[in-house]
């Protein structure tokens, strides 16, 4: 019996010689601004971690007893020595030999040159599952600030005695308190509502008796005609709103549960009409609940309170480590709204396609869907998904970098703590980042690795109509452990 569609757990539980000269010196500045795009993001950090000793990780990757800046990493060696394309077949073909798959793209390349190493089908559009949130990565990077903030305000309401909560595309509101070290639950409504139970204090404004919620932000249908009904009743996957807790999760005493809710900007208006009702009585005023309702904040109306998210950087993060559906496509639409289109499912789609076009990444055999990667409509080569991790990895501005920073370790971190366990894929441990996908009949892998001699490559396994997925996992994460070892 196949496993359901899943992409990871909830969100928040757990790339002769030549004589010294212009040519030469122009090379090494193109080398040395790839360095600089990855600079921050290796892994010889997680070693410890993995129960490896300096004996275990090439001297390249090995800290030194003071850590260089930036984030403690070892810039690659643009010196260290290509594999050979024979090599490289050698060392992939044979743990794909016996991957369960009817069709396969896989492409492994060079980070710092691009040259390909290994090209098996790299062409063929197959569906990428959770790989498809690669693209949603590269398109908030492209169009967005990584450094921006989400901003969930109260505001003024048009009619007496109401105010207007207005939400801004942070879903990872926690019920409570703000947490400034968190991502997930960074902005609190328990702490919005005290500062709108203050500013209206200030103000001598009368107790409201009305919250309107504007859930304006995202135009459009919440739900993607794409995807299949029994995700959306299984919770993979749902109405997306522009404000809501825990990632579109209900909260509980202890959290986020395993429950969707039916309307999730709804859900937090409730909440906080509760917290501002609670906060006023608590300084002396009577306050029953306000009624809450849906409504539009009037047109440059006075702020009262805001709380802000964690950074689009993080919030990234949490996304590609969790291989979080709901927040892929929220970010999905925050790029859109960045690139001045509508926070549509169109919208989204129009965005991750102008960034692909941005990056210089080819689009032949590329159809976008969703954002997530949970619909089957989905189609992208590995030679495109390679491409997208090695624009991250080699990107001389830094803008990108967030993207190769945020991949789960294998080993370590995210969808990938769990893999990479077994003899022969232990080698691939804490020295490969990838994004995973796994759907019933496609399992996919998209990362960068390191190999033993120091040199980076980027990779992309892609294989659909999978009889087995965890033969299938094995068989792809063999195929990285065997690139760490050259």
């Amino acid at each position: 019996m196949s496993s359901p569609r899943r992409h990871g757990p909830p969100a928040g539980q757990r790339r002769p010689r030549a004589r010294a000269g212009r040519g030469h010196r122009a090379l090494t500045a193109l080398l040395a601004a790839g360095c600089l795009g990855v600079a921050g993001w290796l892994h010889p950090h997680w070693a410890p971690a993995l129960g490896l000793g300096d004996d275990d990780v090439p001297a390249a990757r090995v800290l030194p007893a003071e850590a260089p800046a930036p984030a403690g990493a070892v810039p690659p060696d643009p010196a260290a020595p290509v594999p050979g394309a024979g090599e490289v077949a050698a060392a992939v073909d044979p743990a794909l030999a016996g991957a369960p798959a009817g069709r396969r793209s896989v492409l492994v390349a060079d980070a710092l040159t691009g040259a390909p190493l290994l090209e098996r089908d790299p062409d063929a559009p197959l569906v990428p599952a959770s790989n498809q949130k690669l693209v949603t990565a590269l398109s908030l990077l492209t169009h967005a600030d990584p450094g921006q903030r989400l901003r969930t305000t109260v505001v003024q309401g048009r009619e007496p005695g109401t105010v207007v909560l207005v939400a801004g595309g942070d879903t990872l509101l926690s019920p409570g308190g703000s947490d400034p070290d968190a991502v997930l639950g960074r902005a609190g409504i328990r702490t919005l509502a005290e500062a709108t139970a203050e500013a209206l204090a200030e103000r001598g404004a009368a107790v409201p008796t009305g919250v309107r919620w504007d859930a304006g932000l995202f135009p459009g249908p919440a739900l993607n005609e794409d995807w299949a009904a029994e995700d959306v009743a299984a919770g993979q996957i749902g109405p997306v709103a522009p404000m809501a807790f825990w990632s579109h999760r209900v909260p509980t005493g202890d959290g986020p549960s395993d429950e969707r809710p039916v309307d999730a900007a709804q859900d937090v208006a409730e909440a906080f009409a509760a917290e501002l009702a609670a906060r006023l009585a608590a300084d002396g005023a009577p306050a029953p609940v306000p009624e809450v309702a849906p409504g539009r904040a009037p047109e440059g109306a006075a702020e009262l309170a805001a709380v802000e998210s964690a950074t689009l950087a993080e919030q990234t993060e949490l996304m590609l480590q969790e291989s979080d559906n709901h927040l892929a496509e929220v970010l999905a639409r925050l790029a859109a709204r960045a690139a001045d289109r509508p926070a549509s499912i169109a919208g989204g789609r129009a965005a991750a396609a102008g960034a692909l076009e941005a990056q210089g990444i080819g689009t032949s055999g590329v159809e976008l869907s969703d954002a997530s990667g949970m619909s089957l409509r989905n189609r992208i080569p590995a030679r495109a998904l390679e491409q997208v991790v090695r624009a991250m990895v080699t990107d001389p501005t830094g803008a990108l970098t967030p993207g190769a920073r945020a991949l789960p370790v294998a080993g370590g971190s995210g969808t990938l703590a769990d893999r990479f366990d077994d003899d022969a894929e232990r080698p691939g441990r804490g020295l490969a980042r990838a994004k995973t996908g796994t759907l019933n009949s496609v399992v996919a892998l998209s990362g960068h690795v390191t190999t033993d001699a120091g040199r980076l490559l980027t990779f992309s396994v892609v294989l659909n109509e999978v009889t087995d997925p965890a033969a299938a996992r094995d068989a792809v994460d063999r195929a990285v452990a065997a690139l760490a070892r050259l």
